[in-house]
């Protein structure tokens, strides 16, 4: 096992985007599957993460496939959700962001169903 098992990765492909963990593909979604992605911060002990999470019309309300920006591919990403569903990232970005020192969440895409203190958010080290 290397390093780079430890830390989940973003392959996007075509219309998908896909994350493996420990050399094991763990989710598969199509983009236009996507119903609502959020982005947020947990901020509230400083320099927490940027995360998002995505949901699909088969997840119920409220439940999403999370990463964050320690995934190899993070940033390419952000750019491919920019590119799907009209520059959703980089419009938003700033509200998952500020105030600092806050849990803050985002919807930059669909109707919003889920709040970050009540998220079901299924990581890749736990899928």
């Amino acid at each position: 096992m290397n390093l780079g098992d430890f830390n989940p990765r973003i392959l996007l492909e075509g219309d998908q985007i896909a994350v493996s963990f420990g050399g094991h593909e763990v989710w598969r979604v199509h983009w236009p599957d996507v119903v609502e992605l959020v982005i947020w911060r947990d901020d509230t002990v400083g320099a927490g993460p940027l995360c998002f999470g995505l949901r699909t019309r088969e997840m119920k309300p409220g439940e999403y496939l999370g990463v964050n920006e320690a995934a190899l591919g993070f940033a390419e990403a952000l750019s491919e959700i920019d590119r799907w569903f009209d520059s959703a990232y980089s419009r938003k970005w700033h509200e998952a962001v500020f105030p600092p020192m806050a849990t803050q969440w985002a919807v930059v895409y669909g109707e919003p169903t889920g709040r970050a203190e009540r998220a079901e958010v299924i990581w890749p080290e736990a899928a």
